[in-house]
């Protein structure tokens, strides 16, 4: 995805992150579901996530996706006079990246 351009046709960003941008600020677990549902969304419309030098980035997690995809949005917001909610954006993207740091646990089948 490009630091500046939103390339799917259609569909609103916006829309496509609601479920992140809906949690309720304490819930990590409504997070991660929503940092998966948002992550299936942007593969399901196509989206790429590229590097710094514009190539398609491997093994991007899901939270690294939705954190670039609510890099654009409040990127968008800001440059339309919507600083408030640029920071909270800001501060979601912080939220979701303390998610990724988490270990994660591991359940058995069975």
């Amino acid at each position: 995805m490009s630091s500046s351009t939103w390339p799917t046709d259609g569909t609103a960003l916006a829309d496509v992150l609601e479920p992140v941008l809906n949690v309720v600020e304490d819930d990590d677990a409504a997070l991660t579901q929503a940092v998966t549902d948002v992550a299936e969304a942007l593969a399901a419309l196509g989206v790429l996530i590229v590097d710094r030098a514009g190539k398609p980035a491997h093994g991007v997690t899901d939270e690294r996706a939705v954190i670039g995809a609510l890099a654009t949005y409040a990127r968008t917001l800001a440059r339309y006079g919507h600083l408030d909610d640029a920071i909270e954006v800001g501060e979601l993207m912080d939220r979701v990246d303390r998610l990724g740091q988490r270990p994660r646990r591991w359940r058995m089948a069975g």
